[in-house]
């Protein structure tokens, strides 16, 4: 094993489990708090808490998964053929999910801020359903192939990967490439610079701004901040991603071996992220946070004063006994 190669399982070892802890406890908060009455009512809520669900999964499995495989080379994978598919079948699956999801709320965005009212019927609760449903089933059919084409190759000391002798194979890269480094980001950006016009135009206009148009307001500010983390944090993986799909030396190299998986480490905080980004971007998020952790505490201290009471209250032959 190489010095990269130590240096890059050290890694993993210790940033992985951090990742696994934020992201559990970031996201169980975010389905928490976007269910909530204020933020549930809203299409773009919908939205978060089918990413929040999406991410939770990821950080309690793929990444217990991925800390024992990577960190402590317990790879289930090598054991099982059906484990090999499966986990990277559902691996796939979340992660263009979670970037999916993201664009379905830019889009989202930019039909909300539009001065055309047929073009902002399409932000409501029943569209995100249909369009979350939409994305999921769509996704879950287009990578259904990779249940057929990863197996166990024995000439590698059975390792899971993929059968790459295909012609179908080079061309599933490239609209995996695609669809993974070009799209989204092109889309997300596209959406915020019409969103942002949109909002422009809207300031021109005298409105009368509700409650409801505060929290979709401020359900924009959580997305801006979102789509910026999310491109800057998958871009060097999308780069690398690129360079290690056509043929080139430098693909070969343990020290484009040891970037990848800097990168791969990198790309794994955009689970947990959501949380601090929707905190830092939004007053909203922040009052509903302190009044959950309000009622949580004052609950927990009811509980605590009400035993106290009971204990006071019983009678002295009894607590003698």
């Amino acid at each position: 094993m190489s010095d990269l190669t130590q240096i890059s399982t050290s890694l993993q070892r210790v940033i992985l489990p951090i990742y696994a802890i934020i992201g559990i406890i970031g996201n169980s908060l975010n389905i928490a708090l976007l269910s909530q009455r204020c933020l549930f009512y809203h299409a773009c809520s919908r939205y978060f808490l089918a990413l929040a669900g999406n991410n939770l999964f990821y950080s309690t499995m793929l990444l217990t998964y991925r800390i024992l495989s990577n960190g402590y080379q317990i790879n289930i994978t090598t054991n099982s053929i059906i484990a090999c598919k499966i986990v990277n079948y559902i691996s796939t699956l979340t992660t263009f999910l979670a970037t999916y999801f993201i664009i379905l709320a830019s889009i989202d965005r930019c039909c909300a801020s539009s001065r055309n009212a047929q073009i902002r019927k399409f932000s409501n609760v029943r569209v995100a359903h249909w369009m979350i449903f939409l994305v999921v089933g769509v996704l879950a059919l287009f990578f259904i192939h990779i249940l057929v084409i990863y197996g166990l190759e024995p000439d590698k000391g059975f390792i899971c990967m993929m059968q790459a002798n295909t012609t179908y194979f080079q061309v599933y890269i490239i609209i995996q490439v695609l669809l993974f480094t070009v799209v989204p980001p092109s889309l997300m950006i596209m959406c915020g610079i019409i969103t942002i016009k949109n909002a422009k135009r809207s300031r021109i206009a005298p409105i009368s701004v509700s409650r409801f148009s505060r929290t979709e307001n401020q359900l924009g500010q959580m997305l801006f901040f979102q789509v910026g983390a999310q491109v800057l944090l998958t871009l060097p993986t999308s780069v690398s991603y690129l360079i290690g799909t056509f043929p080139n030396y430098i693909r070969t190299t343990p020290t484009y071996a040891f970037v990848a998986a800097v990168f791969q480490v990198l790309i794994t905080f955009s689970i947990g992220m959501p949380f601090f980004s929707y905190i830092l971007s939004s007053r909203v998020y922040r009052k509903q946070l302190k009044e959950l952790f309000h009622k949580t505490f004052r609950k927990c201290g009811g509980n605590q004063n009400e035993h106290s009471v009971n204990q006071n209250n019983v009678p002295p032959d009894i607590a003698v006994a």
